[in-house]
């Protein structure tokens, strides 16, 4: 997987300003160009974020020459800077749970949709593209005040809950915690060998994959 954020958007995610789903137009022209221009702001995004690396935030005016679109068409969908480096995390996130989603429903057993969950997550690191644009997305997250943007954070729940759904088929007691616990080894594993810059083998993906079966088994029902 080595598209950016905004190669593949589904309007069903794309996020704007206040946390509401994507501008909406009566007519279909009228929408396409809106779509249009969320896909390009968000894509500028990520292009700004990677050639600046973890020094600087990006400017709505960098932003805006990277996508080609006017200062009033960012402030049609978007109310600042902010706003839009937590869409592009947001729809981020959300790529890599269509990803993930399509990698466990091709999967029959409760045991292979796990691992192919794993190996979903691990991807990310090893695409240099995907994992550096993941780092900067993340520098950048971190680099401004959250908690006074409106997006909804709804990419990470997203991922969480497909795994709560391969617990549950699986017949693990209390899934949404135990979910929790192998998300939380998972993603953060996953974290550690992206800062460490050094790839997983096979073996770690293997015993990675047999410690979380080992500990799920125990909890069958």
């Amino acid at each position: 997987m080595s598209s950016s954020p905004a190669d593949s958007l589904d309007t069903e995610f794309l996020v704007i300003s206040g946390g509401r789903q994507l501008r909406r137009a009566a007519r279909p022209a009228r929408q396409e160009a809106y779509d249009a221009e969320v896909r390009a702001l968000i894509r500028a995004t990520s292009e700004v974020m990677l050639r600046k690396g973890c020094t600087e935030v990006p400017k709505v005016s960098e932003i805006v020459r990277e996508a080609g679109i006017t200062n009033q068409a960012f402030y049609r969908h978007f109310r600042s800077r902010d706003d839009v480096i937590v869409a592009t995390y947001e729809q981020g996130m959300l790529s890599v749970y269509n990803y993930l989603r399509h990698r466990v429903g091709k999967k029959s057993s409760w045991q292979d949709k796990l691992e192919a969950w794993i190996d979903g997550i691990f991807a990310q690191i090893e695409d240099p593209r995907l994992a550096d644009l993941s780092a900067v997305i993340q520098w950048n997250v971190a680099q401004i005040a959250r908690e006074k943007t409106e997006i909804e954070p709804v990419g990470r729940a997203r991922i969480r809950a497909l795994l709560v759904t391969i617990l549950t088929e699986a017949g693990v007691a209390d899934p949404d915690r135990q979910a929790l616990f192998v998300d939380t080894l998972v993603t953060g594993t996953a974290s550690h060998y992206m800062d460490t810059g050094r790839q997983p083998t096979p073996e770690d993906r293997q015993a990675l994959l047999r410690f979380c079966l080992g500990g799920l088994g125990s909890l069958r029902a």
